[in-house]
């Protein structure tokens, strides 16, 4: 199993956003808070084979997007990538939807329109999770207090 990731380490992250526009938005704030993208997906397809080649720590996934969408994407991540977490990034916030996505395999679910500061530090306690999975993620809803 894989062991809880190295605090001293540099994430590294891959998102999959069919927005261009939000992409870039989501790259700054992950680059802020301290992650490091190294590869940007705009479908499915391009995200499968993005997490093959490159085996980041997280995927960042968005379900809704062109030819194979993230519901569909989530049963591959773990052949070919087992040591990658999934976080969904959504606008679709329906509680059935969040239990599809978590049962097909992601590890936390974030509902668009949260703030950057909230993102990096839920995307921070993912990473401190380790191997296992968080017995009920939530959707984040709502902001992190300030620290």
């Amino acid at each position: 199993m894989a062991e809880a990731l190295d605090e001293t380490k540099t994430l590294r992250i891959v998102v999959a956003e069919d927005n261009r526009d939000l992409q870039q938005m989501i790259q700054m704030t992950l680059e802020v808070g301290g992650f490091k993208v190294v590869g940007q997906a705009y479908d499915g397809h391009e995200a499968l084979d993005l997490v093959r080649e490159l085996q980041p720590d997280i995927l960042i996934l968005d379900l809704h997007m062109p030819e194979l969408g993230g519901l569909e994407v989530l049963p591959e991540i773990e052949a070919i990538a087992p040591r990658c977490k999934v976080v969904v990034h959504s606008a679709i916030g329906a509680m059935f939807i969040t239990d599809s996505a978590l049962k097909a395999g992601a590890v936390a679910y974030i509902e668009k329109g949260v703030s950057p500061r909230s993102i990096v530090a839920h995307l921070n306690r993912v990473a401190m999770a380790g191997a296992s999975r968080p017995v009920r993620p939530y959707p984040l809803r709502h902001e992190y207090p300030a620290s």
